[in-house]
Order: structure tokens, then C-alpha cells, then sequence
């Protein structure tokens, strides 16, 4: 067991929990940052072969963030089992629920992988994505679904590292697999010429794998307070049950955001692919992009949050875990308003620009993506207050509350989608779909604000697992390794 581990544990426990939240979210968040810059630079360089390889890009995106829910949703609900442990101090059975959490990543990505690459161009079809974006993207996307794989171990090992609080060796490695993406990718498109979206994939699946071969290399170390061991990575009843509790909502929260997008890209392609010359799904893909250089690392804190929540309810603190909600919603709060004005009023028509290329689509393609974004930008405040009330109901463990709220959300807007759509036909296609947008997310910030005063209300009144929130704070439980 390493100092830093101990450092770390006790900075949760009872250091200033302003410096906690900042010291696990914002590596966390940058980490986040970097994946977002993945879909960015794709795009940008893809705008550079032709808008048609660009929007194939963006389309596929959102297909990609659908089935890749199934994997973050078990690292995510995963790391909160991990942390309720590492939180009272119980080290064997934190390694035992690692161990397992590892084995349930590897068959999923085995699962996954066998069965959706033979099937890329019918999901492709389904999704309504242009035939001319199928043909020139079918490629690429049977290699993302061969990345999904390797992410999927990537985000255990993220996840576990995450569970001990730390979040500055994950921004590390993340930095190193973006240099070597960023460097395949130019290697590839400029200095070899490879005037192909498949190069722009194959640089990223090798970024990743390089992380795959470092996390496996952590994740059994000697030096790792939650070394995975052969022996005990046989699924177990007793942790695989609770990881599975945790995560399935999760994931099914993620995947129902995830795939609600991409119903509504295939409702505006079924509607409106004709009259944007098939160009509608690829800038609802970009919109939704640009929107996540700030919404993916606010995101994040609710991971992080949900870390220092489970810790220490772990540790029995439930005033300190219901304190973490706090910082984390003026923190998240401060950067979504922050972020909001500048990507909607300063950097929007930099950001479209880098989107276009020099063939005749380019100039309506950056009109439809600003027009979009000014609806689809609404998100960025809805997603920052929602992602901390997550944060806290992950680390409670209320993950099912997760599949409501983005159930809400997709189901809110596809309905107002038809609606606009039926009743209002003569409005332009990025306006209604916008409009779809801006309604929905309105709906999520109102409902995750129900949900937070009807949980802290009951929580004030019935405590938590024995906790009550007048209890006075303990002691930090010891490690016990053995």
C-alpha cells in the first residue's frame, strides 16, 4: 500500500471537500475533454477529405455513443461498488469486486464485438444515415466497434482508478493516447496521403490499445492496492450481483440517451433528409459535439462525485457525502454558465468553421449546425445541474433514477419532435429539430430538480443505512488488506 493511496483516501474522508471534489473531478474532466477532442479532431480532419466523409463521421457518432452506454455504465456502476468498499477500509473484498468487475468488462466487449461488426451497414440502414455516408462510412464504423472492445477494458481500469481517487494518473495516460492519435492520424491523412476515413479509426483503435496494454499492465501490478488477481476474477454471487444492481441502470440510462439521439437523427433523416440533401443527421451529430467540449467534462463530475459520495457513506459520513453534492453543484454550476456563454456567443462561428470544407455542401452545412446548436446549446446548463444530482444518486446507489431522467429527456423529445413536425410543417428542419431539443432539455433540469428536493427531504426524515445526517462525523476507517 503506497502513501499516495493513503493521501488520497483520507483527502475524501476529511480534507476540504472543495479541493476533493477539484482534485478527483478536474483531471477527470480534462480527461473527458481530450476524449471529446477524439470526435473533434475526426471531424475536422474528415471536413478536410469532403462534408460527405464528415458527416459519416458525425452520424456514425452518435451509433457509437449508444452502444459504448453498455460498457460506461458498468464501469461507472462498478467504481461506486469499488468505493463503497475502499471507503470503510475493506481492501480484500474491493480486489475481489475489481477482479469481477474486470471479467463482466471482457465478456461484454466479447459479446459486443462478435455480434455488431457483421452487422454495421443493416444498423447503419436503421439508424437512417444517407446511403452515400453508408457507403463511404461502413469501414469505419465496423473499426469502432472493433475500438469499443479495448474501451471497454479502458474504462475499468478508469474506473478503478477513479475508485482510489486517482484521477491525475488517468489525465496522464489520456494525454499520451491523444499524442499518439494525433500523430497516426496526421501520419496518416497528410504525410502518407491516405485520403480515407478508415486511417482517421485506425489511429484511434491504436491510441487505445497502447492504453489497454498500460491499464492491464496497472491493473495486475504489484503496487496496485486493488491488484487484480487470477484467483479471484471467477464471477462470485456476492459481487457480481451488486455490480450488476449498480451498473444495469446506469447503462440502461446511457444506452436510452445515447439511442433516443440517434431515433431522433433517424426521424429528422426519415423526415428532412431529402430537403438537406441528406446533410440533417451528420449536423445534429456535430451540434451535439460542440455542446460536449463542455458538457462531457461537466459530465464527469458526476463520476467523480459519485466516488467521494460512496467513500464515504462507506466510512458511515452521511452529512460529508450530502456535503460533496453541494461543492460539486456550485463547481459544475459556475463552469456550465461559464461554458454556455462562450461556445453560444464567443467561439460558435470558430468552432462551425473548423466543420466545413472546400466542396459546395460546406456553406449550408455550417448554416445548419448554428442554427441547431442554438437550440441544442440549452444542454449545456440542463446536463451540468443534472449530472450533479446524479452524482450524489449514484453514489446512494439511486441508479435506477438515472434511466427515468434520460428516459424523460429522449422520450420528451421525440414526441415533441413529431409533434413540431405534424403540426407545424412548414417550420425549417433545423428550427424543429432544434425546438425538440431546447423542450426536452428543459424538461430534464425541471424533473432532476424534483428528484433532488424529494431525496433530500426523505433523506433528512429516514436517514440512510442507520446514517442520519445529525450524526457527528467519524473517525477514517483503517485499510484492512487482508
Amino acid at each position: 500500500m503506497s502513501s499516495s493511496d493513503v493521501r488520497r483516501r483520507e483527502r475524501i474522508l476529511k480534507g476540504n471537500l472543495f479541493q476533493a471534489v477539484l482534485f478527483i473531478c478536474l483531471p477527470l474532466a480534462v480527461y473527458q475533454l481530450f476524449n471529446s477532442a477524439y470526435n473533434l479532431i475526426d471531424q475536422v480532419i474528415c471536413a478536410q477529405i469532403s462534408t460527405t466523409a464528415q458527416n459519416a463521421v458525425s452520424s456514425i457518432g452518435q451509433i457509437k455513443n449508444a452502444i459504448s452506454a453498455f460498457g460506461g455504465g458498468l464501469a461507472a456502476g462498478g467504481a461506486v461498488f469499488v468505493s463503497r468498499f475502499y471507503g470503510a477500509g475493506k481492501v480484500k473484498d474491493a480486489k475481489h469486486a475489481s477482479a469481477n468487475l474486470l471479467f463482466l468488462s471482457i465478456v461484454l466487449s466479447i459479446i459486443l464485438t462478435v455480434l455488431l461488426i457483421p452487422l454495421a451497414r443493416p444498423i447503419m440502414q436503421l439508424c437512417q444515415i444517407a446511403p452515400e455516408s453508408i457507403e463511404i462510412g461502413v469501414g469505419f464504423f465496423r473499426l469502432q466497434l472493433l475500438e469499443l472492445a479495448f474501451i471497454g477494458i479502458n474504462n475499468i481500469f478508469i474506473g478503478l482508478e477513479k475508485a482510489k481517487g486517482n484521477s491525475k494518473s488517468i489525465l496522464k495516460l489520456n494525454v499520451l493516447v491523444l499524442i499518439i492519435k494525433m500523430a497516426l492520424t496526421c501520419l496518416f491523412i497528410f504525410g502518407f496521403d491516405l485520403k480515407d476515413i478508415i486511417y482517421v479509426e485506425l489511429a484511434t483503435i491504436i491510441g487505445q490499445a497502447a492504453l489497454t496494454g498500460i491499464g492491464v499492465f496497472v491493473l495486475f501490478g504489484k503496487k496496485n492496492i486493488l491488484k487484480i488477481e487470477l484467483k479471484n476474477i471467477f464471477p462470485k454471487k456476492e459481487y457480481i450481483v451488486p455490480i450488476l444492481k449498480y451498473s444495469i441502470p446506469i447503462f440502461f440510462g446511457k444506452f436510452i440517451m445515447s439511442m433516443g439521439k440517434v431515433v431522433v437523427n433517424g426521424l429528422c433523416g426519415n423526415y428532412w433528409n431529402a430537403a438537406t440533401d441528406g446533410l440533417i443527421v451528420g449536423t445534429l451529430g456535430v451540434s451535439n459535439n460542440i455542446c460536449g467540449v463542455i458538457t462531457s467534462p461537466t459530465n464527469t463530475f458526476e463520476e467523480g462525485e459519485s466516488t467521494i459520495v460512496s467513500q464515504n457513506l462507506g466510512n458511515k459520513n452521511l452529512k460529508r457525502a450530502v456535503k460533496a453534492f453541494t461543492r460539486t453543484l456550485i463547481l459544475v454550476g459556475s463552469i456550465s454558465i461559464i461554458g454556455y456563454v462562450l461556445m453560444r456567443f464567443v467561439f460558435i462561428d470558430h468552432l462551425v468553421e473548423l466543420f466545413t470544407s472546400s466542396d459546395e455542401l460546406s456553406d449550408t452545412y455550417k448554416v445548419m449546425v448554428k442554427e441547431i446548436f442554438k437550440y441544442d446549446s440549452l444542454s449545456i446548463l440542463a446536463l451540468g445541474f443534472t449530472a450533479a444530482v446524479l452524482g450524489l444518486l449514484y453514489g446512494f446507489g439511486k441508479t435506477g433514477l438515472s434511466t427515468v431522467l434520460n428516459f424523460s429527456r429522449i422520450g420528451s423529445r421525440i414526441v415533441i419532435l413529431i409533434f413540431l413536425h405534424n403540426v407545424f410543417p412548414d417550420l425549417a428542419p433545423t428550427t424543429c429539430a432544434g425546438l425538440s431539443m431546447a423542450i426536452s432539455n428543459t424538461v430534464i433540469l425541471l424533473l432532476s430538480l424534483t428528484f433532488l428536493i424529494i431525496f433530500l427531504i426523505n433523506l433528512k426524515k429516514k436517514g440512510y443505512k442507520g446514517m442520519k445526517l445529525s450524526d457527528p462525523e467519524p473517525e477514517v476507517s483503517e485499510l484492512v488488506l487482508e
